[in-house]
């Protein structure tokens, strides 16, 4: 079948991939979903002495002005039968530059050496500046304009008492409680059905904005959600929501989740197993869909 080539069509750029010195460790951002591809490889490069007997990867992210490193969600630990593995890291901050740093487990429970490489991950450009990911469902993670973030609310928690004989109150102060908001989106088009989705299922959010808003990421649940035409039906619509801050969710034993690709995807393109073995050169591409 001829293939007809446009000259004049602006050139393909595929994601840049950056490898750890050593040749084991590679990222590759994945713009598209906010998040970053993760995969090590230790029979690659110069291999590393045992790499058959690895059996998992620990990934943590080291991001700017933290006070140490936390897990990568699905690779805490993730499976890296023989030296070969993947992750997917879709909660790293937005517009700054992150550093990852991969250490193989063998089978017998050891350690061995650490790799480390930096990327970032592009800030979002208004008026669709605000990411609302799903931890659980990475696809329904929808890119939105915010109308309306007006304050965020630190309620206090403290007691007090009035001693017998004395002016002044005994007062008693905790940690505040974590910060609260009302949101206002807009949606048109396709995004309305897509948030409408993400908003009414269950579970922890993840919300990220631009660093330049000051408003540090979040892990939510939502309240009460409303929807309101801002005119004719085929136009957009407003969501309204309130919004409770969360601890992060725990990262150890989670599989490995990316956007729109998971095993179950596979029966839908491909009907044998040879179809799959013929179109996945690696263990590694077959989990990231090809971009490792």
């Amino acid at each position: 079948m001829p293939m007809i080539v446009d000259l004049s069509a602006p050139q393909v750029t595929p994601p840049e991939r950056v490898t750890s010195p050593d040749g084991w460790f590679a990222a590759v951002v994945d713009a598209t979903w906010a998040g970053v591809v993760l995969a090590v490889d230790y029979t690659a490069s110069t291999p590393l002495p045992g790499a058959a007997a690895v059996r998992k990867v620990r990934m943590l992210r080291t991001d700017p002005g933290a006070a140490e490193p936390v897990p990568v969600r699905s690779a805490d630990l993730a499976w890296a039968v023989e030296g070969v593995g993947t992750a997917y890291d879709h909660e790293a901050p937005l517009g700054v530059a992150v550093v990852y740093t991969a250490t193989p487990q063998y089978a017998d429970g050891t350690w061995g050496p650490s790799s480390s490489l930096a990327v970032a991950l592009p800030s979002p450009v208004p008026p669709a500046d605000v990411w609302i990911k799903s931890l659980d469902t990475p696809a329904l993670s929808v890119r939105v304009t915010a109308l309306s973030w007006p304050k965020l609310s630190w309620a206090a928690r403290s007691e007090s008492a009035n001693p017998r004989g004395g002016a002044y109150p005994m007062v008693g102060q905790d940690v505040y409680s974590a910060a609260t908001s009302d949101l206002v989106l807009d949606a048109q088009g396709p995004e309305i059905e897509r948030l409408r989705r993400l908003l009414l299922t269950p579970g922890v959010l993840l919300m990220q904005t631009r660093p330049e808003t000051h408003r540090p990421d979040a892990f939510v649940v939502l309240g009460d959600v409303e929807e309101e035409l801002d005119g004719p039906p085929e136009e957009t619509r407003t969501f309204t929501t309130s919004v409770t801050e969360v601890a992060r969710p725990d990262t150890a034993g989670q599989p490995m989740r990316a956007p729109g690709w998971t095993y179950d995807s596979v029966p839908g393109q491909f009907a044998t197993y040879d179809a799959v073995t013929g179109s996945y050169a690696s263990y590694a591409a077959l989990s990231t869909n090809g971009v490792t």
